[in-house]
């Protein structure tokens, strides 16, 4: 990645429906550059653009992190299983009291009670979970500063 990279991703952060023209111009590039810059981006997986919602806002009223603590020897085969469970939106691997960090969002408390009994706490490798509801989100923010290839040196 060079600094290009950097500022086509950071106008894409501001407003991911920015047109690759008005990135273009903004740069001084071809269209055809920023358009073959944003596919190896997404590509490589550096990169991914998606419309993100507020769930308490579009009938997910149940939103619950989990912290856990999980054999780290089982700690590959616990992440692929979560991973794989539908309503989980974000796992991550992290240092501290916990292991793991996930995200569950799901249309009530009931079912979250089901992911909770037949899947997470199925997984064999969890040492313990526990779980904070979210009630409100006020911040969610994607615009955060991505650095530049000479920041990385």
């Amino acid at each position: 990645m060079d600094d290009l990279d950097f500022e086509i991703i950071k106008r894409l952060q501001t407003d991911g429906r920015t047109s690759y023209t008005d990135i273009s111009e903004d740069l001084g590039i071809t269209v055809g550059t920023v358009r073959n810059r944003v596919q190896r981006l997404i590509e490589n997986q550096i990169l991914k653009i998606v419309g993100v919602v507020n769930p308490f806002k579009t009938g997910s009223p149940s939103v619950t992190i989990f912290g856990l603590k999980v054999r780290l020897q089982k700690l590959d085969n616990v992440i692929k299983k979560l991973v794989a469970i539908p309503e989980v939106r974000f796992v991550a691997a992290s240092t501290g009291v916990y292991d793991l960090y996930v995200e569950v969002i799901t249309s009530s408390n009931e079912e979250l009670y089901r992911v909770m009994k037949n899947d997470i706490s199925q997984i064999d490798g969890i040492e313990s979970m526990e779980s904070s509801l979210l009630l409100e989100i006020f911040k969610q923010s994607y615009d955060w500063e991505v650095g530049s290839q000479t920041s990385q040196q």
